[in-house]
């Protein structure tokens, strides 16, 4: 399955797993339905063609979870409440992001995302680092 490049999460799953799609350096977008909560640690780790992330339902992304993915320019999590610890570390083409139901932006977050100039939260918001 390493030619596939889009992936689309399957309706019975809530969470994705620690490391599901490490290193996998075909991926182009993924997409899930709003069942999705939880993306474990690494899970999308260094996948270097990552662009798009379509993750409307989810509200935890842990640590690593989308660390090293360098093309990575589009992420739709509307109802993201809490980033972990290096969760987008090194997503150095992510220029924007919006989060408007963020409550807690962990340390290191969106370290190494050089080309980031615009994050947006909304009221939800009580802690960052």
């Amino acid at each position: 399955a390493r030619h596939v490049t889009r992936v689309r999460i399957h309706e019975s799953v809530t969470v994705i797993p620690a490391r599901a799609f490490y290193n996998n350096r075909n991926i182009e977008e993924v997409g899930c339905h709003n069942r999705v909560k939880v993306v474990e640690e690494d899970a999308f780790d260094f996948c270097p063609s990552l662009r798009r992330i379509i993750m409307r339902g989810v509200k935890d992304v842990e640590g690593g979870a989308f660390s090293d993915c360098h093309a990575l320019t589009d992420v739709e999590c509307d109802k993201l409440e809490r980033i972990r610890y290096g969760a987008f570390d090194g997503c150095e083409s992510l220029g924007s992001i919006n989060l408007p139901s963020a409550r807690i932006v962990e340390l290191y977050a969106f370290n190494q995302c050089k080309a980031l100039m615009n994050v947006k939260f909304g009221k939800e918001l009580e802690i960052i680092g």
